[in-house]
Order: structure tokens, then sequence, then C-alpha cells
């Protein structure tokens, strides 16, 4: 139902959801002390970026061997850009004037999403985003260093203030559907969130055809579903998914979180073997 809708926009020429992209710059900088920090710029600039636009032609696993397994899904997100806005990734461990690191005023969009931006910065954005006309906020957290939970919680607070649907995923992607039209809409759109698949099945249980109906935001899902491909259901399937996961390679932080119980990388791998199972699965 969901793919039909967005078919039905595309027909009607109805406007698309159009995102802003706040991040850090990767910088050879490093902290002189205890007192200063580094975010952590590596998710956005070599997997979401180049997952939403693919016209930089930017593989995000393979390297020479890239056989550019997200061409045939045609995933060029370029028009729906609206700005990506890049911060230094070097700062003092507590900013006192946040708002300098910040445009006065964000380019007209929808939907911001934060990835990897210091805590006391993040607090500042959703007015500007009000201000900008935005309508919604995704702040993902790889790492539970990302965003500590009291920030997460004045960051909501600040997001119902300013009108702004939101969602703050750990890792990102556990985005899964929810009571917020914009975010829901982005999932749509972008194919991003909670991974889903759908497999081709001969009567021998072999995937003869394994589609992404909705990836990780890193993009691991296309890298998933071609090796996914002539295998056969159950343990060799489980197998060439974990193989190739694990090899990808998941940014996901390797450290215990408190609030899940677990490494964000386990839950990330969790989420993947789960799609798996859930599999919409079509005999042919």
């Amino acid at each position: 139902m969901r793919e039909h809708i967005s078919r039905l926009k595309k027909i009607k020429g109805e406007k698309t959801i159009r995102i802003l992209v706040v991040c850090s710059e990767k910088s050879n900088k490093l902290p002189e002390n205890e007192f200063y920090i580094k975010t952590d710029s590596r998710f956005a600039n070599s997997k979401f970026i180049p997952n939403i636009d693919d016209s930089r032609k930017v593989c995000t696993v393979c390297g020479k061997e890239c056989i550019w397994c997200r061409g045939r899904y045609k995933l060029n997100f370029r028009e729906n850009i609206s700005e990506i806005v890049k911060l230094p990734d070097l700062y003092r461990k507590f900013e006192d004037f946040p708002l300098d690191y910040l445009p006065d005023k964000f380019k007209k969009h929808d939907l911001a999403v934060l990835l990897g931006i210091h805590e006391d910065i993040v607090l500042e954005i959703p007015k500007l985003l009000h201000d900008s006309g935005g309508k919604a906020l995704i702040a993902a957290c790889e790492s539970g260093s990302w965003m500590s939970k009291w920030t997460r919680e004045r960051l909501a607070e600040e997001c119902k203030r300013n009108h702004l649907q939101y969602a703050f995923p750990k890792p990102f992607c556990t985005l899964d559907y929810g009571k917020f039209p914009v975010i829901n809409e982005f999932i749509d759109t972008f194919k991003m969130g909670k991974p889903q698949f759908r497999l081709f099945v001969n009567c021998r249980d072999v995937i003869e055809r394994a589609e992404v109906v909705i990836s990780a935001p890193c993009g691991n899902g296309y890298n998933i579903a071609r090796h996914l491909e002539n295998k056969k259901l159950g343990d060799e399937a489980r197998r060439a998914l974990a193989k190739y996961w694990h090899s990808y390679p998941c940014l996901g932080d390797m450290h215990v979180d408190a609030e899940l119980g677990d490494t964000p990388l386990h839950i990330a791998g969790y989420t993947h073997y789960s799609a798996l199972e859930k599999a919409e699965i079509v005999r042919i």
C-alpha cells in the first residue's frame, strides 16, 4: 500500500520530501587533551550521504570489486537533498556558544537528518529548523557517545516546543514506522530504516532473486540482497547474511550501551537477521 501511494505521488507530480543533512566533516585534527572531543564523521560521509546520492557513484564497501548493486534501484535522490551542512569534527567538550557553528537559517526542507553532531549544538537545531520551515528531525545514534539520554530528552522537549516530529533511532537501522507521518514518508521515499527484503524463491527453496524493500540507511541492505541470491532458505541464507553483514562493515559502536543492554553493532546485526526471517517470500 505504501509503495502504491508513493507511485501515485510521482504520477500526479506531487512534491516529494526534501531533506537537510547536518553532519561533521572529517579532519586530521586530534583532541589536544581531555577537554576536547572529536565527533564521528565516518557514518555520514562514507555511508549515509553516498547512499542517498547515487549520482556520486561512491561504493560504500566493495571498492574495485563493486558491481554497483544499488544501480538497479535507481536511488539518485539528489533532487530531494535541500542542503548538506558540514560542521567541524573537533570541539571543546562543553561549547558555550554553539550557535556560532550554525547558519542563521537553513534552506527550505521538510526533514533534517542529524549525524554525529556535538550535543550542545544539537539542542540549538530544533528552533532553527522550525524557523526554516522544517517539519521533522531524525537524530540517529550509531554510538551511545553521540547523544546521552539527557540530551535526547531535552531534544524531544525542544522538538515539541517547535512543533517538530522526531525520531532518535539507535542505531539508525532500527528506524521504523510510527506516529509521525513525515518520518514515515522519509522511510517510504528513501527506502531507509529498519530493513525489509522480498525474496523470490523457487520450488527447491533457492532464492533466485532478492529485492530490498527498505535498506539500512548505511546501504548494507543492497550488499546483503545480492549475496542472498542463489542461496537456499534457512541456514545457507542466514550464513550468507551473517558473512556479508559483518564484512560491510557496520559502523555501529562495539561497546555495550547501558540503555540497549548490548552493543549498537549487535543490535544492527539482530535487526538484519530479523529482516531475513520476516522477509516477504514470493514463490516462483
